[in-house]
């Protein structure tokens, strides 16, 4: 697999630093949409969900928060629970959770666009990354 920095318009919207937002970044990427959008979305649907108990996707989008999110914008998970990234489809654009990290990124046409090489790791024999699965284009 290949990688392409790429910080789904995180910094062009003015934001600055570290933050837990791959869910974001990853929907953003593979929807091409505008990051202060997609991150005010989340934002709202995860009070919604949370009863107001959260407020934010600051640090972190909870798995159901996203699941909704992406359903809603016509995408469907493929369930593919330890399999290797590299399994993902090469051709096409898919949003991957990562279960050696419990990151989301997204791959394009088999390269993975993220602000680092989330699909490498130290964790397996093969020194690719586990996924839970894939999320793709409903058709």
């Amino acid at each position: 697999m290949r990688y392409k920095y790429n910080d789904g318009g995180r910094a062009d919207a003015g934001y600055k630093g570290h933050a837990g937002d791959c869910v974001p970044r990853s929907i953003i990427i593979a929807n091409n949409l505008p990051y202060r959008k997609v991150r005010a979305d989340l934002d709202e649907q995860v009070k919604v969900m949370t009863g107001g108990l959260c407020q934010s996707t600051q640090n972190g989008t909870p798995t159901p928060v996203a699941h909704a999110y992406l359903t809603a914008l016509g995408w469907e998970a493929v369930p593919m629970v330890g399999s290797s990234i590299s399994e993902v489809p090469a051709r096409g654009t898919y949003i991957v959770y990562i279960k050696t990290s419990g990151h989301w990124a997204c791959i394009i046409d088999g390269v993975v666009n993220d602000t680092w090489q989330s699909h490498v790791t130290r964790r397996t024999k093969d020194k690719l990354s586990r996924i839970y699965g894939y999320y793709r284009r409903n058709i």
